[in-house]
């Protein structure tokens, strides 16, 4: 069973590759002077930190390629945990970078998180890394799930990882 799901997967990512090369012929989708415009969802039981349990999120970030494959992003998020016993907005700013055309991509955020509990407000300071892969659904839009670890300076009660997906659009 491993090994025909291992086989798929590798089928899966060839195909895509090659789609990923046949939408974007007139050249690199990651060129200077692009603009980027992405909204996404984190979702229940996909982030993972010591001061939450249930989480749910959603967040919008934009973008400029200043060089190419070499994006200047701005972030905002909103999320929910605990059924709202937990509410956090972010603001930050960094930078991703993705490998030629085939859509992978890391990136590094310096965000601001304003968090409010049922009686207490905590205002910190927590740097993100991420990963993930831009998969063009056609010429312009992608869907880009991401894996990230952001990092509290604050505790390490409030540092987590987890998985976001998101649908963004190049123009």
């Amino acid at each position: 069973m491993k090994k025909l799901m291992m086989t798929f997967a590798a089928l899966l990512m060839a195909v895509s590759m090659n789609a990923q090369k046949y939408l974007n012929d007139s050249g690199t989708p990651f060129e200077q002077e692009k603009m980027y415009v992405s909204a996404a969802v984190t979702a229940a039981s996909l982030t993972y930190s010591k001061s939450t349990d249930f989480n749910i999120g959603i967040g919008g970030k934009v973008g400029y390629l200043f060089i190419d494959n070499l994006m200047g992003l701005g972030v905002v998020d909103f999320q929910s945990q605990n059924n709202g016993d937990y509410q956090t907005v972010e603001l930050g700013a960094g930078a991703r970078y993705y490998f030629d055309q085939v859509g992978i991509f890391v990136g590094a955020l310096a965000k601001y998180a304003h968090m409010k509990y049922i009686d207490e407000t905590v205002d910190d300071f927590q740097p993100e890394v991420h990963a993930g892969y831009a998969f063009f659904l056609g010429r312009h839009i992608t869907l880009e799930p991401e894996a990230y670890y952001k990092h509290s300076f604050k505790s390490s009660d409030y540092s987590g990882f987890g998985l976001r997906i998101g649908l963004g659009i190049y123009f």
